[in-house]
C-alpha cells in the first residue's frame, strides 16, 4: 500500500471539509498509520483518536451483536470538537477531527469519498 496514497487523501479531505482540524488512518489498536493536520490543529490528534478506539471497537461489537450489520459510521459531537469515524476495514479506519461546529455534512461526503478510495488500496 502507497503511503503517499494515505498522506495526499488525507490532506484532500482536510482542505476540503470546513473546521477540519485533522485526519488520520488509524488501526483498531490504536495506533496512527498516517496523519493530515489543519492549520488550526492545537490538539493531540493521536491521543484523542486512540482514545475513541474503545469506543469504536465497542460500538462495532454492539451493531454487529444485535444483527445490525457491520458498522458503517460513528459520529461522537462535543462541546469544541467532532469526530466522525468509518471503517475502511475491520481492522482500519478514518478518523476526521473537526471544529465545533464545523461542516459536518461536508465532513460526512468527504469521509465517503477518501473510504472508498482506501477500501480499494487496502484491498490491494
Amino acid at each position: 500500500m502507497p503511503h503517499f496514497m494515505f498522506d495526499e487523501t488525507l490532506k484532500a479531505i482536510v482542505t476540503s471539509t470546513s473546521g477540519a482540524v485533522g485526519a488520520l488512518i488509524m488501526g483498531l489498536d490504536g495506533i496512527s498509520v498516517a496523519r493530515a493536520e489543519g492549520p488550526n490543529a492545537t490538539i493531540d490528534l493521536d491521543g484523542i483518536a486512540a482514545e475513541h478506539t474503545a469506543l469504536l471497537r465497542k460500538a462495532m461489537r454492539n451493531t454487529e451483536g444485535v444483527t445490525l450489520g457491520a458498522l458503517r459510521e460513528l459520529v461522537v459531537a462535543a462541546e469544541r470538537y467532532a469526530f466522525l469515524i468509518k471503517p475502511i476495514t475491520p481492522e482500519y479506519f478514518l478518523v476526521l477531527v473537526l471544529e465545533a461546529p464545523g461542516g459536518l455534512g461536508r465532513a460526512r461526503f468527504e469521509l465517503r469519498k477518501a473510504q472508498l478510495a482506501l477500501e480499494e488500496e487496502f484491498s490491494m
